[in-house]
């Protein structure tokens, strides 16, 4: 697949990795933190090596799919032995830069963004959260995690200083394409997008959107169907008539 041209103007985040310049499935992109995770957990009950097999097993896939991830990661087993629990981990940490630090700061300092703010993965994967944004004057130069809410005023300075690479957006949704705006103008070239909105960027910015009504719309769907397994979705013209207006 071809990456976007310049030409093409903005975009709306949530394209396949494989438009981000790079030739990585986004399925594997989503496995291989997984991996990360499971390989840890391995390395530190003292398991020197893991099959492919054993990999899939945890995901419900072929084991010729995890090979094929890892392959594209850059990594190489052993015959018969599988692969060294700590040199893949390693790999993967390679592969996916959490071995050098990253700095980030977050706007939006609400329930959810007053969490993230806390959370202590965050380091886990080499983020270092260094400032953090609101401008309601009732939260700034408040303390949150550790941290003075600042104004927006105050972001190219911070920005500058710390060689900021990842915003963190976590405001309304009204206020979220001006955000990104103001953040990509300092050069920043990576949002993880918390806000209930979809942002346009230019095609050399990437966003990662987390859209929790989305996931919680799909866990309302399964439940439903596990009380109800005889209900049907309606039909597309009841669906129109119901939504018309």
């Amino acid at each position: 697949m071809t990456p976007p041209s310049p030409r093409d103007g903005p975009r709306s985040a949530g394209r396949s990795a494989q438009t981000l310049d790079h030739p990585i499935p986004e399925q594997t992109l989503r496995r291989v933190p997984l991996y990360h995770q499971i390989l840890a957990e391995m390395l530190a009950a003292g398991e020197p090596y893991v099959s492919s097999r054993q990999l899939a097993s945890f995901f419900g896939i072929d084991d010729t799919q995890v090979r094929k991830d890892i392959s594209l990661i850059g990594h190489k087993g052993k015959p018969k032995a599988g692969y060294s629990v700590g040199g893949l981990k390693l790999a993967i940490e390679e592969f996916l830069g959490i071995n050098y630090e990253n700095t980030a700061i977050l706007v939006g300092v609400g329930h959810l963004g007053s969490a993230l703010s806390q959370y202590p993965g965050l380091s886990q994967y080499g983020l270092r959260l260094v400032a953090i944004f609101d401008n309601d004057p009732a939260k700034m130069g408040t303390v949150v995690g550790g941290f003075t809410v600042l104004g927006t005023e105050s972001l190219p300075r911070v920005v500058r200083s710390f060689d900021i690479g990842i915003a963190i957006v976590c405001v309304p949704k009204a206020a979220a394409q001006a955000v990104a705006e103001r953040i990509i103008s300092l050069g920043i070239k990576a949002i993880w997008n918390f806000a209930p909105s979809r942002i346009a960027v230019p095609a050399d910015v990437v966003v990662r959107n987390e859209n929790i009504a989305l996931g919680l719309a799909i866990l309302s769907h399964y439940v439903k169907r596990q009380k109800h397994p005889g209900t049907r979705p309606a039909s597309p013209s009841s669906t129109s008539a119901a939504t018309s207006g």
